[in-house]
C-alpha cells in the first residue's frame, strides 16, 4: 500500500507533456528530430518565465526553419521517394501540435528530453524502440 502511494508522489512531481501521438511510421523520425532540436536549442530552461518563453520561442522558430528547409530543399523523403506537398502540409499539423506540447512541458528551469511513449504503454529512450514502430506518442519529460 505504502508503495503505491510514493509511486503516485513521485507521479504527480515530474511534470510529462501530454505527449503527441504520431502515428504515421514516416513521420516518426520527422516528428522525434523537431522535438529534440527544441529541447537540446533551448539547453537548460531560463529560471524567469518571460526568459524561458523567450527561449522556446527563439527554439522553435529556428528549429521550424530547419525543417521546413529540409522540405525545401528535397531532403525529406518516405522511402527512396520525395514526399509531396500534400504529404507535408499534413507533418505540419504534427509539426503544430509538437511545438504546442514542448513549449507546455517546459515550465521549470531544468533540461528536457523527448522520450517514446511505445504503443503498449512502455516508454524508452527515442530510438531504443525494441521493434520496428507505427505509432509512438512523444513525451517532453525533465531530465
Amino acid at each position: 500500500m505504502s508503495l503505491a502511494i510514493l509511486l503516485a508522489a513521485a507521479l504527480q512531481t515530474v511534470n510529462v507533456s501530454g505527449g503527441v501521438e504520431v502515428s504515421n511510421s514516416p513521420q516518426i523520425g520527422i516528428a522525434t528530430r523537431h522535438a529534440r532540436c527544441i529541447v537540446r536549442r533551448i539547453g537548460v530552461a531560463p529560471r524567469d518565465e518571460g526568459a524561458r518563453q523567450a527561449a522556446i520561442d527563439t527554439a522553435i522558430s529556428d528549429c521550424r526553419a530547419y525543417v521546413e528547409s529540409d522540405f525545401t530543399q528535397g531532403r525529406v523523403q518516405r522511402g527512396d521517394r520525395l514526399v509531396s506537398g500534400r504529404w507535408w502540409r499534413g507533418m505540419q499539423r504534427t509539426l503544430d501540435a509538437i511545438e504546442r506540447d514542448v513549449a507546455e512541458a517546459i515550465v521549470t528551469p531544468k533540461q528536457y528530453k523527448i522520450i517514446w511513449q511505445l504503443p503498449d504503454g512502455g516508454r524508452v529512450d527515442v530510438y531504443n524502440a525494441p521493434g520496428a514502430l507505427t505509432s509512438v506518442r512523444l513525451l517532453t519529460v525533465p531530465l
